[in-house]
């Protein structure tokens, strides 16, 4: 018996604080977890820390900057944390910029140029609030050259004197400074740029051109913003070699830098992509002594990318300082797990037992058992959403008094005939035992008489509340399968496996006769449905509904909750007042969809599929629909937003395959958690295997692409919704058939909004 009060837990709606197991870059997020790769994030401060604190006298060694190889035997283990740890640690002492290294840009010298310029330029300083890194790298420049020039007899009658250039230079250099330092560099930029030293010059790794053409660019930088940063754009790959390498050197000069090269997986396989990456790091390393240059990959991708496609002399580089990255322990993961839990209400002491039920339960202490980051938040995730969780589930206030065993085997509890169950074959299951309250608090328990079960009587049809979401067969074969209704909860329960009519397990259609329908009140019985009526009339959801808490959006339950358009009551109104019903509706859907199934072969015809998905998720109160238009499509694709998921449907055809993974490139980064569903059929079939061939691994594929595969009986079902639109669009209250149609195609809308 559980000794914690109902204060302690969460309700069932609480938001599951593990829902996000693929790491975001957040504050919320950050610094993180201490005991995680804590050899590692060490290994790279103390690196940076030797650069901050290098001897005046530089050994061989420090000619060279450092590449630290950090690999993960598979994704989740941490690599992306490990780095954004880095960056907040870091952030004082040392400049952190990525490598902007995806297939969605070719791995060259000018795009990975424009992209760390463009890094320093838009990230702000750590140290002036008023400054970009760009303008306080360049404003230290400018302050050195100066003092320099001082320290060499040559002072050029400077207006400000040595010590406010050491200490105030990122004030003194902005264009509204009161001081006229900006203005007086500005016309001695020559002078300072050609008469230096050759020592001073050595330290910059530069010549005095060189020198001379960032000292213009920072002066016209600090006068005109990002325009003065034109000469940088439009040059060849040799050109932006040689200006990036320059800048990262002056960059390091102020003080050293931490290049980040992550998120490599979209180069599966690649032949070359290894080759140009290999190059572009060993370049910085060779070239830039006061650089650190992180590289974190999973080890499918080193084996397939590096391993055996680069020469001997960079492969010895890239792995001159390994480290990978080790299973947590069991120390590490829990202090994971209370981080999550401390953003919740959870009770200290709740906290506590969750942790220990999720250590026992998947044996943390084992040594055989293997843990990451990734696979802990999933397993709390997991015990989160379970049913028998007890620490999401209300607790009654009012403490039972303790009961001995004997008094309970002599004093049964009957469950009340008013309970459901999940399903018929489940067992009927006991509910929890409380006392009377009358009892006195010493002394015998009554003995309580089950109440003997009245057999169940036969409802009348017109007692029944209406309720045009169901259709279950005739009375007259009750205990017929009931193959619709087993698929929509099959589907809501996450068993589903194919779009409208499981078509894996769907019998040969039987389109019954006009004369053989059911009439509107029959289409309801309670006894197929787990619909129990309150004292009030009112109609609760299932118990396995009301607790349910999937993405997967309910189109039926939305639509019957619209206020502005509701649905007539199909067993009350008569056809003669409301001329689209809603049997007029599935009579004529089975008709023209036995009437295409007749005209076969069918073909996939993506726009008519556009229009129909369009029209219904315009009109959809469950989700939010958007149109988005991508390079190299001719139509637009709709983005669903349900439950805060994201669901990209694109109607391109499968031979676009430049669209298709021009998309799954923005997609994976935009950093957004989406899908991306597409429609499949036997005439177009849609291979997500394309993608392999521009570098996309299997798993990155399976997390991103869902392709919906169509039956002819399924493509018959969304070309007869479409024409009977058509026709019941000008009819007297026409827009309800719009609502029964989409109520006919419900298991496909949860079909696309259903989570990988």
């Amino acid at each position: 018996m559980r000794d914690l009060t109902s204060s302690n837990f969460m309700d069932q709606g609480a938001i599951n604080p593990f829902s996000d197991d693929l790491f975001v870059e957040h504050p919320d997020n950050l610094p993180g977890i201490s005991q995680i790769h804590a050899p590692t994030f060490n290994r790279v401060v103390d690196a940076i820390d030797n650069l901050v604190n290098r001897a005046e006298e530089p050994t061989p060694a420090d000619r060279l900057g450092r590449t630290i190889l950090v690999t993960a035997p598979e994704a989740g283990y941490g690599k992306s944390h490990l780095a954004a740890r880095l960056r907040e640690h870091l952030k004082a002492s040392a400049t952190a910029v990525s490598l902007p290294l995806d297939p969605s840009r070719p791995v060259a010298w000018p795009v990975v140029l424009g992209a760390i310029i463009r890094q320093f330029s838009n990230q702000p300083s750590t140290r002036f609030d008023d400054a970009s890194l760009f303008a306080e790298t360049g404003r230290h420049l400018l302050a050195r050259l100066v003092i320099h020039h001082i320290h060499s007899g040559n002072s050029l009658n400077c207006p400000e004197p040595e010590q406010n250039l050491e200490h105030e230079f990122a004030h003194l250099f902005r264009s509204d400074s009161p001081s006229s330092i900006l203005g007086w560099t500005d016309s001695h930029s020559r002078d300072l740029s050609h008469n230096v030293s050759a020592e001073f010059l050595g330290t910059l790794g530069l010549s005095p051109s060189e020198l001379g053409f960032w000292t213009r660019l920072i002066i016209d930088f600090n006068w005109r913003g990002d325009a003065a940063l034109e000469p940088l754009r439009g040059l060849t790959n040799g050109e932006a070699r040689e200006r990036l390498l320059q800048w990262l050197r002056l960059a390091s000069f102020y003080r050293p830098v931490l290049i980040i090269a992550d998120g490599l997986d979209g180069f599966f396989q690649s032949e070359t992509a290894g080759m140009e990456i290999a190059g572009i790091i060993t370049g910085i390393r060779e070239t830039v002594p006061g650089s650190v240059a992180l590289v974190c990959l999973n080890q499918d991708i080193w084996d397939s990318v590096f391993e055996h496609r680069l020469p001997s002399a960079w492969l010895d580089r890239l792995t001159g300082e390994p480290q990978p990255l080790l299973p947590i322990s069991s120390e590490a993961a829990s202090e994971l797990i209370h981080t999550r839990l401390e953003r919740t209400s959870l009770s200290p002491a709740a906290v506590k037992q969750f942790v220990e039920k999720l250590k026992n339960d998947n044996r943390w202490d084992d040594s055989e058992t293997t843990l990451s980051p990734r696979l802990v938040l999933r397993q709390a995730g997991l015990l989160w959403n379970s049913p028998a969780n007890e620490f999401t589930a209300p607790q009654e206030e009012t403490q039972p008094l303790p009961v001995s065993l004997d008094e309970e085997e002599e004093n049964p509890v009957t469950p009340p005939p008013a309970l459901i169950y999940e399903s018929p074959e489940e067992e009927l299951l006991e509910p929890e035992r409380s006392p009377e309250p009358n009892l006195p608090a010493l002394g015998p328990i009554p003995v309580i008489e089950p109440r003997p079960m009245s057999p169940p009587q036969e409802v009348e049809e017109s007692e029944l509340p209406a309720n045009p979401f169901f259709a279950p067969p005739p009375r007259k074969n009750q205990d017929e399968h009931l193959a619709g209704i087993d698929s929509i909860i099959n589907d809501i329960r996450d068993s589903g496996k194919t779009v409208v009519s499981e078509s894996a397990e769907r019998t040969e259609l039987e389109l019954p006769v006009q004369d053989e329908l059911p009439e509107p009140a029959e289409s309801f019985q309670a006894g197929e449905l787990n619909i129990t009526p309150t004292e009030n009339g009112q109609l609760l959801p299932p118990l396995d509904e009301k607790n349910e808490k999937s993405n997967v959006v309910d189109f039926a339950a939305a639509l019957r909750q619209s206020t502005g358009k509701p649905f007539p009551d199909t067993q009350t109104t008569s056809t003669d007042s409301v001329p689209v019903s809603r049997a007029r509706v599935e009579t004529r859907l089975k008709e023209r969809e036995r009437e295409i199934l007749d005209n076969k072969p069918l073909e996939l015809d993506l726009p008519k599929v556009e229009k129909l998905v369009q029209k219904m998720g315009a009109s959809h109160l469950g989700l939010n629909q958007t149109e988005e238009r991508f390079p190299s499509s001719r139509t637009a694709c709709l983005r669903w937003n349900v439950r805060g998921q994201s669901v990209l449907i694109g109607f391109e055809s499968p031979r676009n395959v430049y669209f298709w993974n021009n998309l799954l490139q923005q997609s994976l980064s935009s950093n957004r958690q989406e899908k991306i569903t597409s429609f499949s059929h036997s005439s177009e079939s849609f291979d997500p295997g394309l993608f392999a061939s521009f570098g996309f691994s299997p798993s990155v594929i399976r997390g991103r692409i869902d392709a919906i595969e169509m039956s002819d009986q399924e493509l018959a079902m969304l070309y007869a919704a479409d024409d009977v639109l058509k026709e019941f669009e000008d009819a007297p209250n026409g827009d309800m058939a719009a609502q029964y149609v989409a109520l006919s195609l419900d298991p496909l809308w949860r079909r696309i909004s259903k989570p990988l």
